[in-house]
This record gives C-alpha cells, sequence and structure tokens, in this order.
C-alpha cells in the first residue's frame, strides 16, 4: 500500500487575476425514457454523449446511463440504493450504493458491465463515495474514518489523500479529467458556505467566480473547463459558471432564475438546472461559443 498526503499550499491567482464573460448557450429541455423519467438527477455527461444518474423508483434510488436514446437502469448488487455520480470518455462509471443493515455508503465502479465495490487501502472507512473517474481508471470521491472525512484520489492502487489547506471541515473531490486535473468543494468551517478548488500537479488553487459569496464546483471537462455555480450578492441568485485559462463565464438559462450547471464534456455541452420554486427542470445546452 502506498499513501501520499496532498496538503500544499493554496494560491489566490485565480481569484485575483481573473476575467469575466457572459456566456451564451443554446439550451433544450432534457428529457428521460422510462424508468429514469421518475425524478432524474443527472450527474456527468461523457465526450460520447451519454449521461449517467439516478431516478427514484419504489422508494429507491437507481442509477441510469442514457446512450443514443436508450436508457438502462441498474443497481449495485445486493444494494438497497444506487447513485451513479460520473462516466469517462471509455465507459467506467463509479457511484455509491447502500447496503441494508450496514450503516453508511460505499464507493463502486462498474467496468465493462462489471461491478466492484472501491475500497479505500488501509483504512476502515463508514462511509466512501466515488464522485470522478477519467479514462485511465483513477477515482476521487470522500471517506470517513474514525469520524473524519477525507478527500481522495485513487490512482494506480495508490492512495492520495487530498486536504486544502485549513479545510476544517472537509475536502470532498468532485471530479477529475483525462489530464489529471482534480476539482472539488471544501470548506473552512461547519458555517462558512463552501468554497471551490482545482488541484494540478500537487497545488491546490481557489475557484472563486467574480461578484460570489458562495461558489462550488461540480465537473472538469477534458478540454479543461470548470463548471458549477455560484451565488451572487447582488441579486441572492445562483448562477451558473465555466471556468478556464484565467476567465469566468456566467451561465444562466433564463436571467431572472437560478442556475445550476451539473456537468461538462470536451465539446462544452453541458446538462443545467433552473431553480423555479420546488421543482429543476433539467436542460441541455450548448455553449461552445461561450468558451
Amino acid at each position: 500500500m502506498s499513501v501520499c498526503f496532498i496538503v500544499a499550499t493554496a494560491t489566490l491567482a485565480f481569484a485575483q487575476a481573473a476575467g469575466s464573460t457572459t456566456g451564451k448557450c443554446s439550451f433544450q429541455a432534457l428529457k428521460f425514457p422510462a424508468p429514469a423519467d421518475r425524478l432524474p438527477s443527472p450527474r456527468a455527461l461523457n465526450d460520447l454523449g451519454a449521461i449517467v444518474g439516478s431516478y427514484f423508483g419504489g422508494n429507491t434510488s437507481h442509477g441510469f446511463l442514457l446512450y443514443r436514446g436508450h436508457v438502462a437502469s441498474f443497481m449495485f448488487p445486493g444494494s438497497t440504493r444506487t447513485d451513479a455520480w460520473d462516466i469517462s470518455r471509455t465507459g467506467i462509471i463509479v457511484g455509491t450504493y447502500n447496503v441494508s443493515g450496514v450503516a453508511g455508503t460505499r464507493a463502486f465502479m462498474a467496468k465493462n458491465g462489471v461491478f466492484h465495490q472501491i475500497t479505500i487501502p488501509g483504512f476502515i472507512s463508514t462511509n466512501t463515495s466515488a464522485f470522478g473517474v477519467n479514462a485511465n481508471g483513477d477515482v476521487v470521491g470522500r471517506f470517513v474514518s474514525n469520524g473524519t472525512g477525507f478527500g481522495f484520489l485513487l490512482r494506480n492502487g495508490k492512495l492520495i489523500i487530498l486536504s486544502f489547506p485549513g479545510a476544517q471541515a472537509g475536502t470532498t473531490p468532485t471530479s477529475i479529467n483525462d489530464q489529471g486535473v482534480v476539482v472539488g468543494n471544501y470548506s473552512l468551517t461547519p458555517f462558512d458556505g463552501g468554497h471551490a478548488f482545482v488541484w494540478k500537479d500537487g497545488v491546490f488553487s481557489n475557484v472563486r467566480p467574480p461578484d460570489s459569496t458562495t461558489a462550488v464546483v461540480s465537473k472538469i471537462s477534458n478540454s479543461g473547463v470548470v463548471v458549477g455555480s455560484y451565488v451572487s450578492p447582488s441579486d441572492g441568485r445562483r448562477h451558473g459558471y465555466a471556468f478556464k485559462n484565467g476567465t469566468y463565464t456566467k451561465i444562466d438559462i433564463v436571467p431572472t432564475e437560478s442556475t445550476l450547471i451539473d456537468a461538462i464534456n470536451k465539446f462544452d455541452n453541458v446538462i443545467a438546472e433552473e431553480q423555479v420554486g420546488s421543482v429543476n427542470p433539467l436542460f441541455k445546452g450548448f455553449c461552445s461559443a461561450a468558451f
């Protein structure tokens, strides 16, 4: 077993020097065939256009894969709940599952139709979640051991623990691209609302869109575009954003409503949600001109 602890000095260059633009994306309503049409939560969009996520049926959550108009529903064998969180360009799926009578979540990988549990070398984990995977099979997520939460990267059997400097309330990686760049979220305290980061070559950087009080990151594409959402103090609404090469692009489905950006692929296609009361209509956006 090899374990590497990463606690690097954070840089603030993104927040200090970044410019900003307003993106013009073309959105269309995103509908899912049955059974994934029941309260769907799409989480990832790969470079071939495949979408994975979860839907609610039979009083529990099921994973789904939508590709070329066809839906495949799946559950980790023996689980009572399964949630899919990411899919690589080569079709590797990762996510979480629950087992009856066992507290906490476990992580899984599905490759070529075969499921296996993801375990953390050297730790007895009570909760493990896999949120991101790339074509190399590198996995990022979060686990809890002895009451303490850790961000992790599993690469070629080596465990790298990711901890943003000063993040006493935890670090949660959410995505990794094929170049090995990791994005995620952290909290300095349980009450600070959360912050977003990029980790590249062992160095953490903040992701802080202009005019934001809090920000979260969802995914990073294989072309290096980071997407997420932030809250603006000027209007109190949540806005989507994309970030690349020092420039932030604001993405709103409708200017008068809040927007969440959940996923992106290398062609700058995004999955987005519009927050309208208690309902979040889903959209697919085509934003190549925006970035």
